[in-house]
């Protein structure tokens, strides 16, 4: 098994160590290439498929001749012969490669090194930069339905498009392509590794890195940038060959494995919120304190309430929800500030109800209920409520909020009919209610709202108050219609009511 697609599922980076020449000429350099690789850190090892005579002609004009590289002087037919891989060797290096744990791999150059690599069982193809061109290449390999890596060295995004193209035509959307600079070794410069979020997001599929610059600090960059394929050049002390002079020791191999693991490690995953090294320095964040004594129905300012540390308190932003309400008890100086010495939710009776705050033992019938397809279906965002958002709010919002009462009603027998809220405006005063649908039509939700309405009329002293209903929510419009509130507005979805108090 290829197991490309696995690591970029898990969101890991998939590691080739590319031979190449590197061999030197020996069977065994290749086969200790494969043992090291394995040790390195390395997923898989890649070798070339090709002969002198697949890649070029036996020719000595100057078209094919080498200037101003590292094979300068070169005849191109000489070193594909001098650097080749002996198809003789590759199914042994393919076995090599198991007995150690890494994927196989190789660069087919014609039809005739895929048919060979068929014939050997390969499980995936890699096409060469230089070959990014060769549409008819890729389309035959691609017929294979194996995973296709694809550099894209010299490549614009008309030939990688041309590339992706000729997959599709057979059949193959298992491709990878890979950030190339055909330079040997690349200039840092040069590489512009800047494409690999935009070759992501233009192309729409996996983005590696094939790096033949020198050292690992482009591989970390290309992992950081979302490269999920590391492809480098490997060889082994004192072998000397046509690709040594760019390619990575062993060590030098491993190291750059650990760095670009590291890299991932520190980008992490999206998170906000204190990590768990965080959660116990949390105390020493600020939150509201009495700096002077607070006697019973004084006014909270900003002379006797400040925001230091540590955070036993209500969080500095509720300063302003606080501000100019009367202390419900004495407050001693150092004492933090809690949401209970400021609002008082008073507990209401109807004929037939009894109003009390919710409490957090409440949270299992209000996520039930709230997650109910019938219920859910007209709210903001349509969609069930989880356990987690709801103890979230509770905490973090409504504990907090001297603005808004939220209450659970409950009948005789003490059934729980409902939850209903009121949250003071700048104008006026919201009214929420969640009813059980068992209660539906029964007049329970008609009289726990008059004994809100009259409680926010006393207690915030407002003289409206308004209720959002969906505008496809038949049941509630006729509701609050019987309740005596009006249309004013529309705003989307919803239909915004009134009613004077």
């Amino acid at each position: 098994m290829f197991h490309l697609f696995e690591k970029i599922q898990k969101k890991e980076v998939y590691f080739i160590a590319e031979m190449s020449a590197n061999h030197g000429g020996s069977l065994e350099n290749a086969l200790e290439i494969v043992r090291q690789a394995a040790k390195a850190g390395a997923d898989c090892l890649k070798i070339q498929t090709y002969t002198a005579d697949s890649l070029t002609i036996d020719c000595d004009n100057e078209y094919f001749k080498i200037h101003g590289t590292l094979w300068d002087g070169y005849k191109l037919y000489d070193l594909y012969q001098d650097a080749g891989t002996p198809y003789e060797w590759q199914a042994r290096i393919k076995e090599e490669c198991e007995a150690c744990g890494l994927d196989f791999l190789s660069t087919p150059f014609d039809f005739a090194a895929v048919d060979f690599l068929e014939g050997i069982g390969c499980e995936a193809y890699k096409i060469a930069s230089f070959e990014l061109v060769d549409v008819p290449l890729i389309e035959y390999a691609a017929s294979k339905g194996k995973p296709m890596i694809i550099s894209c060295g010299m490549g614009s995004e008309e030939e990688i498009k041309d590339a992706l193209d000729a997959c599709k035509r057979a059949g193959n959307d298992q491709v990878v392509l890979l950030k190339c600079c055909s330079e040997y070794p690349a200039n840092w410069k040069d590489m512009h590794l800047a494409n690999i979020p935009d070759m992501m997001e233009k192309f729409g599929v996996p983005i590696g890195l094939s790096d033949h610059s020198e050292g690992h600090l482009a591989a970390v960059v290309g992992a950081t940038l979302g490269a999920c394929v590391i492809e480098k050049h490997v060889k082994l002390e004192g072998v000397s060959s046509a690709d040594s002079e760019f390619s990575m020791t062993m060590d030098e191999y491993a190291k750059m494995v650990q760095a670009v693991k590291d890299a991932c490690e520190i980008i992490g995953e999206k998170k906000y919120g204190p990590t768990d090294g965080e959660q116990a320095l949390l105390k020493f964040r600020r939150s509201l304190f009495a700096v002077r004594d607070i006697r019973k129905g004084e006014a909270f300012t900003a002379e006797n309430v400040r925001s230091i540390r540590p955070s036993q308190g209500l969080k500095p932003k509720c300063f302003q929800k606080i501000q100019g309400h009367q202390a419900l008890t004495d407050i001693p100086y150092g004492t933090p500030i809690a949401m209970k010495q400021v609002k008082e939710v008073p507990e209401l009776k109807t004929p037939r109800l009894t109003l009390r705050e919710i409490e957090e033992a409440d949270t299992e019938e209000i996520v039930s209920l709230r997650s109910d397809p019938k219920v859910y279906c007209y709210f903001t965002n349509p969609r069930p409520l989880s356990k987690e958002e709801h103890l979230h709010w509770f905490h973090k919002n409504y504990a907090y909020d001297p603005d808004r009462l939220d209450y659970a009603a409950l009948d005789g027998s003490g059934k729980t009919i409902g939850f209903f809220n009121l949250r003071k405006t700048s104008s006026a005063v919201e009214v929420g209610y969640l009813v059980a649908p068992a209660y539906y039509g029964m007049g329970y939700a008609k009289e726990a709202v008059e004994a809100l309405l009259a409680l926010a009329k006393e207690k915030f002293r407002c003289s409206k108050a308004i209720a959002e209903v969906h505008k496809d929510n038949e049941k509630s419009l006729r509701f609050i219609q019987k309740l005596g509130f009006s249309l004013e507005k529309s705003e989307g979805n919803y239909l915004v009511y009134a009613r004077s108090l």
